[in-house]
C-alpha cells in the first residue's frame, strides 16, 4: 500500500481518481491546485504523487518541477487530458520532458493507473 498525494483542479475527476487508487488498497490525499499540492509535500511525506498538468494558476508542470528540486527521488505519474490548443503528444512528451515518471491519458482506466503505481510503489509499501 502506497500514500499517495492527488493533485487535480477537477472534483470528479478526483474522486474517479481516488477511488481507483483506494480499490488498489492505496491512502489517498487528495488536493485541486498545485499550490495546496506542494504545501502537503512539505508537510508530510508521500509515497507517490499523481497529478494533473493543466491546472488554473500553476500548473502540474510547474509542480513535477518543484517536486523534483525539492522531493527529489519521489515517483510522479501526470495525468492528462491534453494541453489547451495543443496535440495530445505535446502534454505526454512536456510531462516526460520535465521529470514524470510516468504519464497517462485522461480518461485513466482503474487497471492502468493502479500497474503504474505498482511499478512506482517504493519496495517497502509494495503488498
Amino acid at each position: 500500500m502506497a500514500s499517495i498525494l492527488l493533485t487535480d483542479d477537477v472534483a470528479v475527476v478526483r474522486m474517479t481518481v481516488r477511488r481507483f487508487l483506494e480499490r488498489g488498497h492505496h491512502t489517498v490525499q487528495e488536493c485541486g491546485s498545485a499550490a495546496e499540492a506542494e504545501e502537503l509535500l512539505g508537510s508530510r511525506p508521500f509515497d507517490i504523487l499523481v497529478t494533473d498538468l493543466w491546472m488554473p494558476g500553476q500548473d502540474g508542470l510547474t509542480l513535477i518541477g518543484w517536486v523534483k528540486a525539492h522531493k527529489p527521488g519521489l515517483p510522479i505519474i501526470a495525468i492528462t487530458g491534453g494541453a489547451p490548443r495543443a496535440p495530445q503528444l505535446f502534454s505526454m512528451e512536456e510531462a516526460a520532458r520535465v521529470g514524470a515518471d510516468h504519464v497517462l491519458m485522461k480518461p485513466v482506466g482503474m487497471q492502468e493507473l493502479l500497474s503504474a503505481v505498482a511499478t512506482l510503489a517504493p519496495s517497502d509499501t509494495r503488498e
